[in-house]
C-alpha cells in the first residue's frame, strides 16, 4: 500500500499532481510512481516495494488527506476493476463493516463480508462519519466464503482520514464526540431515517448551528465525506437555498463543544475573477489566520545605524578569495546578528505550550522567502554556533530552492525564530505575523538615508527598523526590548559577528 506521506508536522493533505506510472505498469524499489503537490513544494512519492501497479485510488487533481492509501503495488497482473475506487454502498441501505483494516501499512487482504444484523433496537450506522454510542455496537461482519476477494482499495482499505473531522484542530481543544450518529438536521440518526449524508460530527454541527442543509454541501473529503471545510465554504458563500431561515439559536448537540465559526468571506461580483488557492495558498490562510487569532502579539520597534555593517560587509566581500567568492548577503548578516541577540536573551528564543514556555536549546533561524503566490520559510540551523561564511553557504542555495520549490522537509521545519525582510521594497516599517511554533518574529525594514544626530551636528546616516513581534504569553515588553538593544549594539559593532 502507498499512503499520502506527511511531509511535515504541519501537512494534513496533498493533491495528487500526476501519476507517474500506469495501472499495470512495472515498479522498480524506490522508483517515483506519483507528483504530489504539498503545502510547500512538489515531491515525487517513491514505491517502498517493487512489483506491479495494482491499482490508483485517486485522480490527478485529487485532494487528499494525509495517511489515505493512494495506490496498491502487488505481483501479477491487476484486477480489470482495480483501477478505480469501489463506488460508495447505497445510503439506505444498512452500513456494512469495512472489508478490512489497514494496520501499520501491512497486513493481508480480508475477504467480501455478509453482514450480520445488529441487536434488535439498534440502528445502523449512519455513514462513516457517524460515531456510534457505546450500547450501539457496529455490525459484526463474516466473511463470505463464495466470493472473490475484493481488488479496488475503496473496497480493501477505509483510511482512517476518512475520519478527519474528529481531528482535535476540526473538533477544538475539548470538543468530544456525540454518542449517537447525526441527522442532517442535528437529530440522532434511526433505523427510519431517510437518505443520509456522509459528513464528519463537526461538519454537521457547524451546519446546524448555521441552518445549513448539508444535502446542498458538495464533500471533498474520502468517499465524498462532508468535512469542516466544505461547511465552511458553502457558509462563505451564503447561504444554500433550501436552508430554512433560523427561528431561535439552537444550542449544539450533546456532547459536542460548540465550533467557532470563521467570518464569512467576501462575495464575488458580476466580472469578478475567482481564484482557487493552491495548497501553500490554503496553508497560509489557515495557519496566519489561526496565529493572530491565537497568539498575542505585541510589538517593539528600533531604529538602527547599518554604515558599519555595510562597510565590513564590502571589506568582507572584497578579500574574498577561492572557495570564499560567495558574496556575504545583509541577510546573512541579519541572521548571524540575530543569533547573537538570542543567546543573550533565551526567552525570545522560546515557545509557548499548554501553559509552559519551551526555551529551545538550538538556535534555527528562518528566512522568509517569497515565491509565486506563495511563502516559504528555509531554516539556518544552528546559527549560534556558525560563522557568517558558513551561514552565507547555506542561506544561498536554501532561498535558490525555496523559489524552485525543491527543499526538503528538514530544510523548512524546525525553525525557532524568523526573520521577514522587506528591506528590498523601500519599506520604512512594518509587523509581520509569528510563525505558530515560534515565539516571536523580526520585521525588517529598508535602509535608508536619513539626517541623524551624531555627536552634535546632523549628518546622513543609513539606517533602518525593525520591529520584533512577540509572543506575550512567552516574553514581556521589557524582553522584546532587551532584545532589540542587544540586536543594535551588534549590528552598529558588526566585528562581534567575526567573533
Amino acid at each position: 500500500e502507498i499512503i499520502m506521506p506527511k511531509m511535515g508536522d504541519a501537512m494534513e493533505e496533498g493533491r495528487i499532481v500526476q501519476w507517474l506510472k500506469k495501472v499495470g505498469d512495472a515498479v522498480g524499489l524506490e522508483e517515483p510512481i506519483a507528483e504530489i503537490e504539498t503545502d510547500k513544494s512538489n515531491v515525487e512519492v517513491p514505491a517502498d516495494v517493487a512489483g506491479t501497479l495494482q491499482s490508483v485510488a485517486f485522480n490527478e487533481g485529487d485532494v487528499v488527506p494525509v495517511g489515505t492509501v493512494i495506490a496498491v503495488i502487488g505481483d501479477g497482473v491487476p484486477a480489470a476493476a482495480a483501477a478505480t475506487p469501489a463506488p460508495a454502498p447505497k445510503a439506505d441501505a444498512p452500513a456494512a463493516a469495512p472489508a478490512a483494516s489497514r494496520t501499520n501499512g501491512s497486513g493481508p487482504s480480508a475477504p467480501a463480508a455478509e453482514e450480520v444484523p445488529a441487536p434488535e433496537g439498534v440502528a445502523p450506522a449512519a455513514s462513516e462519519a457517524a460515531t456510534p454510542a457505546p450500547a450501539a455496537p457496529q455490525p459484526v461482519s463474516l466473511p463470505k466464503a463464495s466470493e472473490p476477494v475484493p481488488t479496488s482499495p475503496g473496497a480493501l482499505f477505509r483510511p482512517y482520514d476518512s475520519f478527519v473531522g474528529l481531528l482535535p484542530e476540526n473538533l477544538g481543544g475539548s470538543a468530544s464526540v456525540v454518542g449517537e450518529p447525526l441527522t442532517p438536521g442535528g437529530g440522532a440518526a434511526t433505523a427510519g431515517s431517510a437518505e443520509r449524508v456522509k459528513a464528519s460530527p463537526v461538519a454537521r454541527a457547524m451546519a446546524q448551528t448555521n441552518n445549513l442543509d448539508l444535502g446542498s454541501v458538495r464533500g471533498s473529503g474520502p468517499d465524498g465525506i462532508i468535512v469542516k471545510r466544505d461547511v465552511e465554504a458553502v457558509i462563505a458563500n451564503g447561504p444554500s437555498p433550501a436552508a430554512a431561515p433560523a427561528a431561535t439559536s439552537q444550542a449544539p448537540p450533546a456532547g459536542v463543544a460548540a465550533t467557532s465559526v470563521p467570518t464569512p468571506g467576501a462575495k464575488a461580483a458580476e466580472g469578478d475573477e475567482v481564484q482557487e488557492y493552491n495548497a501553500m495558498r490554503r496553508t497560509i490562510a489557515k495557519r496566519l489566520a489561526e496565529s493572530k487569532s491565537t497568539i498575542p502579539h505585541f510589538y517593539v520597534t528600533s531604529e538602527i545605524d547599518a554604515e558599519a555593517m555595510l562597510r565590513l560587509r564590502e571589506e568582507v566581500n572584497a578579500g574574498a578569495t577561492g572557495e570564499q567568492t560567495r558574496k556575504i548577503s545583509l541577510n546573512d548578516f541579519l541572521v548571524k546578528a540575530v543569533a547573537v541577540a538570542l543567546v543573550a536573551n533565551p526567552v525570545v528564543n522560546s515557545a509557548f505550550s499548554d501553559n509552559k514556555r519551551i526555551v529551545r536549546k538550538a538556535v534555527n533561524v528562518g528566512i522568509a522567502v517569497s515565491i509565486e503566490d506563495g511563502l516559504i520559510v528555509p531554516v539556518v540551523r544552528d546559527c549560534h554556533v556558525k560563522g557568517l561564511r558558513a551561514i552565507a553557504q547555506e542561506t544561498h542555495p536554501l532561498i535558490e530552492k525555496a523559489r524552485t520549490g525543491k527543499l526538503k522537509p528538514e530544510e523548512y521545519t524546525g525553525g525557532t525564530f524568523t526573520i521577514s525582510n522587506l528591506g528590498q521594497f523601500d519599506v520604512e516599517n512594518f509587523a509581520a505575523i509569528i510563525n505558530p511554533g515560534e515565539g516571536a518574529i523580526l520585521a525588517v525594514s529598508s535602509i535608508r538615508e536619513v539626517a541623524a544626530v551624531v555627536g552634535g551636528q546632523v549628518v546622513p546616516r543609513k539606517r533602518m527598523k525593525v520591529t520584533l513581534c512577540a509572543d506575550h504569553r512567552v516574553m514581556d515588553g521589557v524582553a522584546g526590548a532587551q532584545f532589540l538593544q542587544e540586536l543594535k549594539r551588534v549590528i552598529e559593532n558588526p566585528l562581534q559577528m567575526l567573533l
